[in-house]
């Protein structure tokens, strides 16, 4: 298999203004569009008996992310934007509470970016 690198150029979008720490924070990333097209699905993962984590009934939980490409594509550029975010905010984060979940309803994903490089 050949592992190919692909220049591309990205638009990010945010709010801006002035953040006053421990009061308001504003820098925030434009949310995605399209996250009503993404489907989350969390179940129990099929190796039996894996000894890294103990939850669901002995297995680890399998997290399946499933979306249009114009929603992946959103969301990934979100993701970028909320990696590259200007803010005195000690918790940018951001909830989204309209992705599908495969299982019927929805899911409440919140995206919360730590301290750290």
């Amino acid at each position: 298999m050949d592992r190919v690198r692909v220049a591309t150029e990205l638009e990010l979008e945010y709010y801006t203004g002035t953040d006053i720490p421990g009061k308001q924070y504003v820098n925030t990333p434009v949310d995605p569009e399209f996250t009503e097209e993404l489907t989350l699905t969390i179940r129990p993962d099929e190796l039996d008996g894996d000894p890294r984590v103990d939850v669901l009934g002995g297995r680890r939980p399998q997290v399946n992310l499933v979306g249009t490409a114009r929603a992946l594509e959103a969301l990934g550029k979100y993701l970028i934007a909320l990696a590259r975010l200007n803010t005195a905010d000690p918790d940018p984060h951001e909830h989204f509470e309209d992705l599908r979940n495969a299982d019927g309803g929805t899911v409440h994903l919140i995206v919360h970016r730590t301290k750290g490089s």
